[in-house]
C-alpha cells in the first residue's frame, strides 16, 4: 500500500472550548450525562452516593440538585449533599425549574465578574490624583454600597470560576418529569451548554449541568429516551437477570463498545451481590473504560495506556 500526502484540507481550526470541569487524575470527566440503572434495592442509591462524597471532597460541583418524590426515605444517602431547597417534586416543570437556577447562579457569576472590572476602575481611580479630585459624594455612596471600601469583591465559592452543578433524577420513571415536554430531551442533548457565559472562561463557554438518572429499567414504555441513552457518557449496570433488558442494552451500545470486552467486564463486576459495571463512553485513557463499583479498573491486554505521566 502507498500513500501520499496532498496539499489541501490541511488547516487545522482553532481549538474549540470543551466546557469541562476542572476533575482529579481518576474522576470521570464531567459535566457527565449518566445512567445509572438496576431494580430495587440493588445499590443504585448507595453507588450515587459513593459518587457524591468523592465530589465533594474534590469539590466537583457547587450546587447539586435532586428531581425525586422519595427524598425522605433516601435522606441517609442524599442528605449531606443536597440541600432542602435544591429538591424538587417530579413535574413537567421541575427541570425547567432547575435550569433557571442554574441560569440564576450564571446571571450571579456575570455580575460578579462585571463588579471585580468596576473595582479596577475604582482602584485606578485612587491611584489618580485628578481621578480623585473628581470623585464626589454620589460616586463614593455608590462604591461604598458595592463594598469597595472594604476591599476586592469576593466570590460566593471557594474558587473563582463559574458556577459548576449536577442534576439527580431518582425515581422518576412515569411520572411528568421525564415527559417529552418536560425539557428531559434538552438536558440529554445539551448539558453542557446549559447557562451559556457572554464571555468564555479557561475552556469553558457555559456554566453546564451535570445529571445522572438512576432507574429501575434501562429501557420501558414512558421511559428514558433512546435519544438520551445514545448521548450518555456513562452507563452503570448491576445484574440484570431480564435477557431482553440485557439484550438491548448489548444492541444499542454495542457500536461504540466492544461486545467481548463488555460482556467479560459485566460478567466480572456484577458477580457477587450489589457489583456493578459503569462504561465510560468518554473515557480520560483508554484503560479506564470499564469499572467495577467505580474505583476497580478493568482492563484488557490490548488497551494501552496513552495518560501523561
Amino acid at each position: 500500500m502507498k500513500s501520499k500526502r496532498l496539499p489541501v484540507y490541511d488547516k487545522n481550526p482553532e481549538q474549540g472550548v470543551d466546557n469541562e470541569y476542572p476533575t482529579t487524575k481518576y474522576a470521570f470527566r464531567q459535566p457527565c450525562l449518566w445512567y445509572i440503572s438496576a431494580v430495587r434495592n440493588s445499590g443504585k442509591s448507595f453507588l450515587a452516593s459513593k459518587f457524591l462524597a468523592q465530589a465533594k471532597k474534590d469539590s466537583t460541583f457547587n450546587r447539586i440538585y435532586i428531581i425525586t418524590p422519595s427524598f425522605k426515605s433516601n435522606e441517609a444517602y442524599f442528605g449531606k449533599y443536597i440541600n432542602e431547597e435544591d429538591v424538587f417534586e417530579p413535574t413537567k416543570e421541575s427541570i425547567s425549574l432547575v435550569i433557571n437556577e442554574v441560569e440564576k447562579e450564571r446571571d450571579e457569576w456575570e455580575d460578579y465578574l462585571r463588579e471585580v472590572e468596576a473595582y479596577k476602575e475604582f482602584k485606578e481611580l485612587l491611584k489618580s490624583k485628578k481621578g480623585l479630585k473628581n470623585m464626589d459624594d454620589d460616586l463614593i455612596m455608590m462604591y461604598d454600597e458595592l463594598g469597595f471600601l472594604e476591599g476586592k469583591p469576593k466570590w460566593k465559592y471557594e474558587t473563582v470560576e463559574p458556577p459548576k452543578s449536577l442534576l439527580i433524577l431518582d425515581d422518576v420513571l412515569g411520572s411528568p418529569a421525564i415527559l417529552q415536554s418536560s425539557g428531559l430531551t434538552k438536558i440529554a442533548t445539551l448539558n453542557r451548554h446549559i447557562a451559556p457565559l457572554q464571555e468564555n472562561y479557561k475552556g469553558r463557554s457555559a456554566c453546564g449541568l451535570a445529571v445522572i438518572i438512576l432507574s429501575q429499567s434501562y429501557k420501558m414504555q414512558n421511559g428514558i429516551s433512546r435519544s438520551l441513552r445514545e448521548n450518555l457518557s456513562l452507563f452503570t449496570l448491576f445484574k440484570n437477570k431480564q435477557p431482553k433488558q440485557l439484550e438491548a442494552i448489548k444492541e444499542e451500545i454495542g457500536s461504540v463498545v466492544d461486545m467481548d470486552k463488555f460482556e467479560k467486564a459485566y460478567e466480572y463486576a456484577t458477580a457477587e451481590r450489589y457489583g456493578n459495571l459503569t462504561v465510560d463512553f468518554k473515557p480520560k485513557c483508554d484503560t479506564l473504560t470499564f469499572r467495577k463499583n467505580l474505583n476497580e479498573a478493568i482492563t484488557f491486554d490490548d488497551q494501552v495506556c496513552g495518560c501523561k505521566k
